[in-house]
């Protein structure tokens, strides 16, 4: 009984063996759509922290106009409307300048992020990551290669 069971053992660990590259590559594609929602979700985010960049610009922004149209609507000289003139250019050039340089940080935060995912698919461990599978697809596209190499010379 024992001699049975160990010829179909062996042969199902055989076959198991032979379908390994099969199993990986039709693994990919969910690494390929866990790898571009986990990318969903990192643009996501940057985009509210973007939308967020964009309000409380536009908040300070208008801070800076309320207090200067206050100012304008009582008695002014002409100094001082040259100061007031000058006092928000001077703020709109400022906060223009934080502004695009906190849109930057905040592009280069949700880049890193995304490249964070794929390269957490490339280092994941052997036996679940994604680089076996590509490894598997590559050799199993070398091994039609050679075998379409030498198929002219199987019909002489």
């Amino acid at each position: 009984m024992s001699s049975k069971a160990s010829p179909s053992a062996s042969n199902h660990e055989a076959v198991a063996g032979n379908l390994a590259p099969m199993n990986l590559m039709a693994d990919l594609g969910r690494q390929q759509l866990a790898l571009a929602t986990e990318s969903a979700c990192a643009l996501f985010r940057g985009s509210e922290a973007m939308r967020k960049i964009q309000q409380q610009a536009a908040h300070q922004a208008c801070a800076h106009h309320e207090a200067a149209a206050q100012r304008l609507r009582g008695t002014c000289e002409p100094a001082d409307l040259l100061a007031i003139q000058s006092d928000l250019l001077r703020s709109n050039f400022q906060e223009a300048a934080e502004y695009w340089q906190a849109l930057m940080a905040n592009a280069l935060k949700t880049q890193s992020e995304m490249m964070g995912c794929a390269n957490r698919i490339f280092n994941t461990k052997a036996e679940n990551g994604f680089k076996p599978a590509l490894e598997a697809w590559q050799a199993a596209m070398a091994g039609s290669l050679n075998g379409a190499a030498n198929w002219p010379a199987m019909q002489q």
